[in-house]
């Protein structure tokens, strides 16, 4: 049974398009009566492409994804993408 803190799906949300970073693997046990329970899914906005591609590499890193995990990547991303539209590498042609 899944623990009532882990997320099914977590999505990249850039701009109106929703990049799938992660979805758990394991399908979803059916409830009592046959019917499958709701999905948990997350969406961490984002301004970079390239931060779907680090969302992705963490959440499979992470083995199961709890929302705190979720909220903590949601709090990293905003200074992570500064950092990036610094680099002056990321802007190379």
């Amino acid at each position: 049974m899944q623990h009532p803190h882990e997320v099914d799906m977590v999505l990249a949300v850039l701009d109106t398009q929703e990049i799938m970073v992660y979805e758990r693997d394991l399908r979803r046990p059916l409830v009592a009566d046959g019917e499958a329970g709701q999905t948990a899914v997350a969406r961490i906005p984002i301004q970079r492409p390239e931060s779907a591609d680090v969302l992705k590499a963490y959440f499979t890193a992470c083995g199961s994804v709890t929302w705190a995990k979720v909220l903590d990547a949601g709090q990293q991303i905003p200074g992570m993408e500064r950092a990036m539209a610094a680099d002056p590498r990321l802007h190379q042609a």
